[in-house]
């Protein structure tokens, strides 16, 4: 094994989360308009009180001084990042990033490990159909899905679940992870209840991912069947079952996997506008609410632990396909 491609790709994903983190960090405090001055008027107002007064109660609410120079602000983050603490949450001081993220991050994980295997496995096998038997009717009706799907913002598919199966058929619950009159625990009773909260987020996840998955697929294994290794297998007599499953599936899955890592931290990414309308705990929702309250703190939090997750997934793709595919050599 080469340890210095394993420390070059290692040394990359760690460069590459402190950039994000720094860009994040900057970005966050360029945003036009002022908050502060917002909810200080807002506060003055409510309680009669003079602008600079509520301006003072303001900036102790949200943890956090505006006139407070870059650098130090910077300084601070970066030492208490480095410890593994993540900051506390401007607009609730008496909450860490840490527990937001260690209360919400599973839900999300839930949802977006069901929803990526779905789309992924289902992806992955029409696509192969597509590119199998490319003039049959079958082939154009997923063609046409994919596209149908493709036109339609991805925000606005939560709306329309939520608008059939929610409030029109009255089959599944309008918002939540699990009804409040169940005990949560290790119980049927329990488990069987937050798959039935999770059906909806779930099922509209996976009609986002499932038609990039097709796809790619398609135009994978189309490139694979083109290769000479496939005519030979033709030439040599095997049959069709046997060329699509070791042949042409097999090598047209390669380039999918790092390609499933990213996918991976952009269904994270995702959470917001999928866990938004459905009101599911999870870190998007999160990410969600603290946008809208400019809760810094929070927002570099989670987008930190998103782009983490992202760069991860790939460098572990990284080292798997070396495994996968021994055409691929390590760097020197």
């Amino acid at each position: 094994m080469n340890s210095r491609y394993y420390v070059n790709k290692i040394g990359m994903a760690f460069l590459t989360i402190m950039v994000c983190s720094l860009l994040t960090f900057i970005l966050f405090r360029m945003m036009p308009g002022d908050v502060f001055d917002v909810k200080a008027r807002d506060l003055a107002v409510a309680r009669g009180l003079d602008y600079n007064e509520a301006k003072i109660l303001v900036t102790r609410m949200y943890n956090y001084d505006p006139t407070e120079p870059v650098l130090k602000q910077m300084s601070r983050y970066y030492s208490a990042l480095f410890h593994g603490n993540l900051g506390t949450s401007m607009t609730n001081s008496s909450i860490t990033v840490n527990e937001i993220i260690t209360y919400y991050m599973p839900w999300t994980l839930f949802l977006v490990s069901i929803a990526l295997t779905l789309s992924y496995f289902l992806g992955i096998w029409l696509g192969s159909l597509m590119a199998w038997r490319r003039k049959s009717i079958l082939s154009s009706l997923i063609a046409a899905y994919a596209t149908i799907v493709n036109a339609i913002p991805p925000a606005l598919v939560p709306t329309f679940v939520l608008s059939i199966f929610a409030f029109g058929l009255g089959w599944f619950p309008i918002q939540g992870a699990y009804s409040i009159q169940v005990n949560p625990g290790f119980n049927w009773q329990f488990i069987k209840d937050v798959l039935w909260h999770a059906a909806l987020p779930v099922f509209a996840y996976t009609c986002t991912q499932i038609n990039t998955w097709v796809m790619n697929m398609k135009g994978s294994c189309i490139g694979v069947m083109a290769e000479d290794y496939v005519t030979a297998a033709y030439a040599r007599g095997l049959s069709d079952r046997i060329i699509r499953q070791k042949y042409v599936k097999k090598n047209a899955l390669l380039p999918l996997y790092t390609a499933l890592a990213i996918s991976f931290g952009a269904m994270l990414g995702g959470a917001t506008y999928m866990e938004g309308p459905f009101v599911y705990p999870g870190i998007g929702s999160q990410l969600g609410k603290a946008l809208g309250n400019r809760d810094f703190t929070v927002c570099q939090g989670l987008l930190l632990i998103t782009t983490a997750a992202t760069v991860l997934a790939s460098l572990f793709v990284d080292f798997l396909m070396p495994k996968l595919d021994p055409r691929i050599k390590m760097e020197d």
